[in-house]
């Protein structure tokens, strides 16, 4: 049932991309700086790019903050070890 449901949102998003870039395929100057050329794209191209690159810059602070929190589980996994060995010798004394 839930793949239908994720096959059924993917088709809707699709067909609104599609359906977007159809609507705004007017041509649309680029200038940048540092005296580039002019790029001449449609509109629907640039509203592409910008959702690519948004999407490119969440991945990467997506996998940053993974790797950040990994070095943090580790420590504290590291941490967890050598706190339980130094109750078992603390109950060892106590039962000894």
């Amino acid at each position: 049932m839930g793949s239908y449901f994720k096959v059924i949102i993917l088709v809707i998003i699709l067909l609104f991309l599609i359906t977007f870039g159809v609507k705004n395929n007017h041509p649309a100057q680029l200038n940048y700086y540092f005296n580039m050329p002019v790029i001449d794209i449609p509109v629907y191209g640039l509203a592409y790019l910008c959702i690519v690159i948004g999407i490119f810059v969440g991945m990467v602070v997506g996998i940053s903050r993974r790797f950040s929190l990994r070095r943090t589980v580790k420590t504290l996994n590291r941490e967890n070890k050598e706190l339980a060995k130094r109750l078992a010798e603390e109950k060892e004394i106590k039962e000894g």
